[in-house]
């Protein structure tokens, strides 16, 4: 049995259309502040603590976590911590490329125990169109952004901000469906 250990509505998305069968589990995990590090060790460190907080009510199977966040500029773009955040985050990556780092951790449980595990990353670079205040709060009004890491939801469609994508689309939006596939078939094998 495949877990993911997320409730983000995203996530179960790319994992039906990979046409893969799992249970969601909201894992008990805080993210917190981690200073020093790369974003390719941010999002794979809270990706795995996500995992790990997930194998505490998993017996058997394939435990699927992930982390995403946005970096531009040398500093790591979470979820807005309200809606003044958000509309700060996203004067401050509109019209610009942006990296969007997504960690992925695979834990395979046994009896209760840790068996195997695997932890990766997937980078897209993501341009969004040029955007003054009154487009931020039109197309807020067509979103949520809090609980979306830089602000913005890339697979929205009720307004296209995206001038350009290099790399997995599905990477930017939270999962990188591609990667993702070879390194559970791998990992299951």
């Amino acid at each position: 049995m495949l877990y993911l250990a997320s409730i983000s509505p995203r996530r179960k998305q790319i994992l039906r259309e990979l046409g893969l069968r799992f249970r969601a589990v909201k894992p008990s995990y805080r993210e917190g502040h981690l200073s020093g590090l790369t974003p390719a060790q941010i999002v794979k460190r809270h990706a795995m603590g996500k995992a790990l907080a997930a194998a505490k009510s998993v017996k058997s199977g394939v435990i699927l976590a992930a982390d995403t966040i946005v970096y531009f500029k040398k500093r790591v773009m979470g979820k807005p911590k309200n809606h003044e955040d958000a509309v700060r985050t996203l004067s401050f990556i509109q019209g610009h490329w942006h990296a969007v780092y997504t960690g992925v951790a695979l834990l395979k449980v046994e009896k209760g125990r840790i068996a195997r595990e695997k932890v990766f990353y997937e980078t897209t670079r993501v341009c969004l169109k040029k955007m003054d205040k009154k487009d931020i709060g039109v197309y807020f009004k067509k979103i949520n952004p809090l609980d979306k890491a830089g602000a913005y939801a890339i697979q929205s469609k009720n307004q296209n901000i995206i001038a350009e994508v290099k790399g997995s689309f599905s990477n930017a939006v939270g999962l990188p469906q591609e990667i993702l596939m070879k390194q559970l078939k791998a990992f299951e094998g």
